[in-house]
């Protein structure tokens, strides 16, 4: 159950222009957040025709909108990127058991050969 609940804040909180969780988010004025950088690098490509619009919803705007930080996007991507850590951490226990159960499995495969090897041939 909260893999689902992570796995639906990741997605909620990624940005639509690198597809990544948000960096540095900022809000621009239709609503939509993007990472500072995705953001400004997406206007700059766009500047010569002087007019700026939302990637998502495309609503245009004639100045370019100040980039103010989303305070709260960044503490909740925060929290997510160190879930996100522990989550990682304990798949990585579970490969080392089944490395381990593994090894041990062939371990006594070959001690089984070998007994049969020795016994019959």
């Amino acid at each position: 159950m909260a893999e689902t609940s992570i796995s639906v804040a990741q997605d909620q909180f990624s940005c639509s222009i690198c597809l990544d969780l948000l960096k540095d988010p900022v809000t621009i004025p239709c609503g939509h957040s993007y990472c500072m950088n995705c953001i400004k690098n997406y206007w700059t490509k766009d500047d010569p025709r002087r007019v700026y619009s939302c990637p998502q919803c495309r609503q245009t705007f004639i100045l370019r909108p100040a980039l103010n930080k989303n305070v709260m996007f960044t503490e909740m991507v925060e929290k997510l990127k160190k879930k996100k850590v522990q989550i990682d951490l304990s798949y990585i226990k579970v490969l080392e058991h089944f490395k381990v159960l593994f090894v041990r499995s062939f371990f006594i495969l070959y001690i089984y050969i070998y007994i049969y090897i020795y016994i019959y041939i």
